[in-house]
């Protein structure tokens, strides 16, 4: 080979390289360079206003006033030093670390949590996550344009922010502060907020506190971060992180099993339990098979479609699917059957209606309910693995034998938030939990909550809100049960189990898998690849 092409393929082998994240041999011997190859799904890029799969790249650049930590141990502060309430939860304080900088040398203050809180609940920003701000003084006025901003927050002084709610709430920051990214005033502010999901600052700079600064960007393809050395809780033990982009968990699985990422995406149930076998046999993993998601796994209805207002429609479906069976064959025995959202059992009812087998009682609820059995119902789903498409083909065939024919439809990752904000669909298998307490789910009340699909229950909204009034859990669980037993009586989702996501990760890394040992049980769609400046390389 002559030298030409030598110098030719030793290029091409770098910038690829560089593609994957993946950092020169020489450079990696010298120890000059530590880098994670992390997983990223599609769609996820969003930001925080649009998107709650993209949080460990937030938490990585952008951050919030808390965290949970690496151990589960509570919630800490984070860009907050510190917070207290003189009135059990009514009011909020919050004093903000001194001598915190944004990426690009601005200093990071008050104004800036005044005007991200702002943000998130103005209508015309359409953040999904809005109405986690529901329990802020003047968050109706603001919404229903009565109002220029929320009463309840206000800037005290520089560094110190105060937070007025409609009432006690001694679990707000416990259960609603870990939501949510603070961002930058100074670059974000003169943007309208109707134009922010377009804002070039998602993908060109997303300027942060956090413990790594944006690199690059290649759509589709990979985010790449760098280490922050002035970061305020120190330098990260890593030079920086690349997060590939991929479509579904067997492009993920495949490039684990090839040493070509590190980390994986939570977001997608894990390793599918058909793989996790295969996972186990290759030598560079940690594979950890019972993560407990605290993930209840569910047919979600669209309400806006009259043909499934009839509570006896929706009931039929669960008496029409052998539950136990999919979770035993299909599943392979991973999964626990659910009939109500929250999975924690002080929150449950003894005497909820578990909705055992019977075909006969689903075909006789759809005749009572006028079902048509010539109806084609649209089914949408969304994550490609195969125990995934065998678990819908087994709820196709259980309902089709009941007379009801759905139309199973997979969409791409990047859909998901679409469907979200758009409800165009009828049906769908969806998984959304509540992890170590029903306050900590996606789903904060029914009326007008983005997931509810148009659901609405006064009685429960003002259960939850009894619930988030009491510091205890003793206090707070017959509200909750109260909860379970409405929805479990209303099918508001058609329960099927609680669902648990098997991790893999690289043994070169430190932190992922610690992480996952320490915390065996997660907080759902929360930041759970935090702490990353604690991660080092073997």
């Amino acid at each position: 080979m002559n030298r030409g092409k030598t110098i030719a393929i030793a290029a091409s082998a770098a910038i690829l390289g560089t593609l994957l994240g993946a950092p020169t041999v020489g450079a990696q011997q010298q120890g000059q360079d530590k880098t994670i190859r992390q997983a990223f799904r599609t769609g996820c890029m969003a930001g925080p206003l649009y998107t709650t799969c993209g949080n460990r790249l937030d938490e990585t650049v952008l951050q919030g006033l808390a965290h949970v930590t690496w151990k589960g141990d509570g919630v800490k502060a984070l860009l907050a030093e510190s917070w207290s309430t003189p009135d059990n939860g009514a009011t909020w304080i919050f004093k903000l670390r001194k001598g915190v900088k944004w990426h690009d040398g601005k200093p990071f203050t008050a104004d800036d949590v005044v005007f991200s809180y702002n943000l998130y609940a103005d209508p015309a920003a359409a953040s999904i996550i809005a109405n986690n701000l529901s329990d802020i003084k003047g968050y109706d006025d603001f919404r229903n344009g009565k109002a220029a901003s929320l009463a309840g927050v206000s800037k005290v002084d520089s560094h110190t922010v105060k937070f007025e709610l409609s009432g006690p709430r001694p679990l707000w920051v416990e259960l609603k502060q870990i939501y949510f990214s603070i961002l930058p005033k100074h670059i974000l502010g003169d943007v309208k907020p109707s134009e922010i999901a377009r804002s070039p600052f998602w993908t060109q700079n997303r300027v942060g506190t956090g413990p790594f600064k944006w690199g690059k960007y290649a759509p589709d393809q990979y985010v790449e971060v760098v280490r922050n050395d002035d970061y305020f809780l120190g330098k990260p033990k890593v030079n920086r992180i690349v997060y590939r982009i991929f479509a579904d968990i067997p492009g993920i699985l495949n490039a684990l099993a090839a040493n070509e990422i590190d980390v994986m995406s939570y977001e997608g149930g894990g390793v599918p339990v058909s793989d996790i076998e295969r996972m186990q046999k290759v030598p560079t993993l940690n594979v950890l098979p019972n993560v407990d998601a605290g993930l209840p796994t569910y047919l979600q209805f669209n309400f806006a479609q009259s043909f499934l207002k009839d509570p006896r429609v929706r009931q039929a479906m669960i008496y029409a699917i052998d539950r136990d069976k999919i979770i035993a064959t299909v599943r392979k025995g991973t999964g626990k059957i659910s009939n109500t959202m929250f999975p924690a059992t002080w929150a449950q009812p003894t005497d909820l209606n578990p909705y055992k087998y019977d075909p006969a009682k689903a075909r006789q609820l759809l005749k009572e309910a006028g079902w048509d059995s010539s109806r084609k119902v649209d089914f949408i789903y969304y994550y490609a693995d195969q125990v995934n498409k065998d678990t819908v083909t087994a709820i196709q065939a259980y309902l089709a034998a009941v007379g009801v024919n759905i139309v199973p439809r997979l969409l791409n990752p990047a859909e998901i938030q679409t469907v979200y904000k758009d409800g165009t669909f009828e049906m769908g298998y969806f998984a959304n939990g509540q992890g170590l307490d029903p306050s900590l789910g996606a789903l904060t009340s029914t009326c007008g909550a983005q997931l509810s699909f148009t659901y609405c229950n006064k009685r429960v909204d003002e259960l939850y809100n009894l619930g988030l009034g009491e510091a205890k859990r003793e206090k707070r669980a017959p509200y909750y049960q109260e909860i379970s037993k409405i929805l479990n009586e209303d099918m508001f989702r058609g329960w099927l189990w609680y669902d648990v996501r098997p991790m893999a990760f690289n043994k070169r890394v430190i932190g992922p898998s610690e992480r996952y040992a320490e915390m065996p049980t997660l907080l759902f769609n929360l930041p759970v690849y935090n702490e990353v400046e604690k991660w080092d390389i073997r």
